[in-house]
């Protein structure tokens, strides 16, 4: 009980109110039965000489029997007895003679005067009685366990209403605690009060609308982090297989050069003929630095410091002058080249890296379309479509193709897929600048579409 009692506000109120209200009723009921008695003896006795003076003087000279009646009303009116002897007779009035068990028992105030009648002389004595007081302060006493229920009666249940007004907005507020603390911020406090209580409401509300917003505001930094987090560990992937990837693409054509140089050092069989593998040797010499100026493109773009010099290009000359760099290369390779391009079409970007961007797209095309094939480039209200007919494309490889040095000829034959790295480029430049693209294929097309 004790335990419940702790860990309860309206208990702990309720009794407490109760105790109180109980102990300052029936400390006033005590002090009530306690002065009243007193009061009341007072006011018997505080003007008993005086009474009993004007009693004698308005008995002087009158006859017994007139005297006998007086004496009678006075001891009827002020609760008291007398005793009335002369030569003759002895009368008794009131409650005046008491044997010496009732004297013991009772308080008296006693007076005692002559007096002269018209038939002689009398000695009047007049006792004050203290039953009355006596009966009042037992009158007391018997009220006191009725008393003592009804004041309980009513204790507690005024407890019980001035308990439940006062607790009741606080264990609202408990009740609203309890759901603060499993981060639940759907609820409201009522703020109509305008006391303490409606202030702690108020402060409850904006104290939860405050934590709903950081926690919301916690929620979208974490998401975030998670999403930066993620995309540092496709990076780290990413930059892991591009260095194994630059690597293998460095690797060959190194192990051809050595082995020309070492054949021309040693005049090895066909290898003294060192003129002819002299060119050969450059060629390679050259492939690689292609190559290395593509891989350090590649790493600059990719890499967090890279910022775009942005400006406005007019982007239906960027594509004519495209063009017309591959339109040659296609003719060669036997290929139908068409340009459809609006004019007027503007954009802002980096004109160098739009300019390498949609050039590799469109050489991409020449290089891996067939003899005969159709090569189109249409530029519409700022979309870039570029199509080549006679190839197709996997939806696996399709997934992949935009990976550095991925290529879909598996052999990594550079008269057929070059270094691998055109349409990563393509990625990072379109990406740093936010176009969308995407690549699409047919049975018997693919279709690059970039957004500007």
């Amino acid at each position: 009980m004790r335990k419940k009692i702790k860990s309860s506000l309206w208990l702990k109120i309720f009794l407490l109110l109760t105790t109180l209200l109980f102990a300052v009723s029936i400390l006033l009921y005590g002090t009530i039965m306690a002065v009243m008695p007193a009061s009341y003896k007072y006011a018997l006795t505080s003007n008993y000489t005086e009474q009993v003076s004007r009693l004698i003087a308005d008995l002087e000279h009158h006859d017994l029997d007139d005297a006998t009646q007086k004496i009678y009303e006075f001891c009827i009116n002020n609760n008291a007895g007398a005793l009335l002897s002369g030569s003759q007779t002895s009368l008794s009035f009131g409650e005046g003679i008491f044997d010496e068990q009732q004297r013991e028992q009772n308080v008296f105030q006693t007076a005692s005067a002559s007096l002269a009648l018209e038939n002689g002389t009398y000695t009047l004595q007049i006792t004050m009685s203290a039953r009355a007081v006596n009966q009042l302060t037992e009158t007391f006493w018997r009220l006191l366990p009725i008393v003592g229920i009804a004041v309980l009666t009513i204790s507690l249940i005024a407890s019980y209403f001035v308990t439940r007004l006062l607790t009741k907005p606080i264990l609202e507020i408990s009740d609203i605690s309890k759901r603060l603390t499993t981060l639940d911020m759907t609820w409201r406090c009522d703020t109509s009060r305008t006391d303490e209580v409606g202030t702690l409401a108020l402060n409850l509300n904006t104290m939860a609308a405050r934590l709903d917003s950081t926690l919301k505001e916690l929620s979208a930094a974490n998401e975030k982090l998670q999403a930066d987090i993620e995309q540092e560990r496709r990076q780290e992937k990413l930059r892991v297989d591009f260095f194994r990837a630059v690597s293998h693409e460095l690797k060959t054509p190194i192990t051809v050069l050595k082995g020309e140089l070492e054949g021309m050092i040693y005049q090895v069989g066909e290898y003294k003929d060192r003129d002819t593998h002299l060119r050969q040797s450059l060629r390679t010499v050259n492939d690689m630095e292609l190559l290395v100026k593509e891989i350090l493109s590649a790493s600059r773009m990719a890499g967090s410091d890279f910022s775009l010099t942005l400006s406005d290009v007019d982007l239906s000359q960027l594509v004519r002058e495209c063009c017309r760099k591959w339109q040659g290369a296609a003719e060669d390779r036997e290929q139908r080249f068409q340009a459809e391009i609006e004019d007027g079409r503007t954009c802002q970007g980096d004109m160098a890296l739009l300019q390498k961007a949609v050039s590799n797209i469109i050489g991409n095309a020449v290089a891996h379309s067939p003899s005969q094939a159709e090569i189109s480039v249409t530029l519409a209200g700022n979309i870039l479509q570029v199509r080549n007919s006679g190839v197709s494309i996997d939806s696996a490889n399709l997934e992949k193709i935009f990976e550095p040095f991925y290529r879909v000829d598996r052999s990594h034959n550079r008269n057929t897929g070059g270094s691998g790295l055109g349409l990563y480029i393509v990625k990072t430049i379109l990406e740093r600048h936010g176009f969308s693209f995407r690549m699409n294929s047919t049975d018997d097309e693919v279709c690059f579409t970039a957004i500007f």
